[in-house]
């Protein structure tokens, strides 16, 4: 078994698919379903699915305590940060190492509010 896809409620579909692909992950496919607009995003390993309903009455507000974050891999945290913060992002955790996880991450939260991690494994000594 494998994840597929995350999908991600997103108020401006053109701004989410450009923040995303400036980042490194490319749009792979879209469809829209009663009225409601579906872009993917990813690579080979999973996609974020972007959803857009130009009729959503409720406010999009991605809350941490209902989502934590989305990891994605990184070969350079701190140059992934860059460019994230360059596409409108906000700096949430500056990059750090998690010993345990044997990882240099941070902590991002994209235009709309959701918190990526960037994850950059390091090279292990085994």
């Amino acid at each position: 078994m494998d994840v597929a896809h995350v999908a991600l409620w997103v108020s401006e579909m053109d701004r989410a698919v450009e923040f995303y692909t400036e980042l490194g992950l490319e749009r792979q496919w879209s469809f829209t379903l009663d009225g409601v607009e579906n872009v993917y995003v990813g690579g080979d390993h999973g996609e974020l699915q972007l959803r857009h309903d130009p009729d959503r009455t409720t406010p999009i507000a991605p809350n941490r305590a209902d989502v934590d974050h989305v990891a994605l891999t990184v070969d350079d945290t701190e140059a992934m940060v860059e460019r994230a913060t360059e596409q409108g992002a906000t700096v949430v955790t500056a990059p750090t190492v998690i010993e345990p996880a044997d990882a240099y991450v941070a902590f991002v939260e994209d235009p709309e509010g959701y918190v990526l991690e960037f994850v950059e494994p390091l090279e292990s000594s085994d």
